[in-house]
């Protein structure tokens, strides 16, 4: 009887050794391959820009943009235009490029017209309306990572005036993410990319 028991506890031992085995044998295949998913990436996919973000259905993005004020101009471009002093206008414009190969959101804000055509102020600071997107994207790309890659990504100090990765070029983020961003004052850049192959 006992001969019997230390049998099939020996078999259970080693069954359990070799699925213990086999998951993590797995998990490392998983992690190898991007499997398992990497975290920047997942939160780029929430990233959102003018209330948009890559998994937005497109079927929703006409509604969000335009409870901001935005006027559909093409099937994949909006804009708004708000005034400004001196007779300026601040002009922003979203893009909304869905294909087989990618899907790319960017969102452009810009000054035009006015009388004085002196230049603003350089230590005024980003717009309310930009500074969340910019620094959000910012401390994704930007923050807590190694200097190394910083470096490769231009990451520019984060100020309240100005945001920038990239040198104002689109930058890889990993195979799928490329982002841009750069936000100031008078003008702003601030976009994501997602490759599906």
């Amino acid at each position: 009887m006992n001969n019997m028991k230390w049998k099939k506890l020996c078999q259970g031992s080693l069954t359990r050794k070799f699925m213990l085995f086999w998951i993590v044998g797995l998990l490392s295949i998983a992690a190898s391959h991007g499997w398992a998913g990497n975290s920047e990436s997942q939160t780029l996919k929430t990233v959102e820009i003018e209330g948009i973000s890559i998994n937005t259905p497109l079927e929703m993005i006409a509604d969000i943009l335009q409870a901001r004020d935005y006027i559909q101009i093409k099937e994949s471009l909006y804009t708004k235009q708000e005034y400004a002093d001196k007779g300026r206008s601040t002009i922003s414009r979203v893009e909304i490029d869905d294909n087989p190969a990618f899907r790319q959101i960017t969102y452009y804000r810009g000054m035009s017209g006015g009388r004085n055509k002196s230049p603003t102020s350089r230590d005024a600071p980003i717009p309310d309306s930009d500074i969340g997107m910019a620094q959000q994207l910012y401390h994704l790309v930007c923050m807590d990572i190694a200097e190394e890659l910083q470096n490769a990504r231009a990451c520019d100090p984060l100020t309240a005036t100005d945001i920038r990765f990239g040198r104002g070029q689109w930058i890889q983020i990993d195979d799928h993410f490329s982002a841009i961003l750069t936000a100031s004052d008078t003008n702003a850049t601030i976009g994501i990319r997602f490759a599906r192959n």
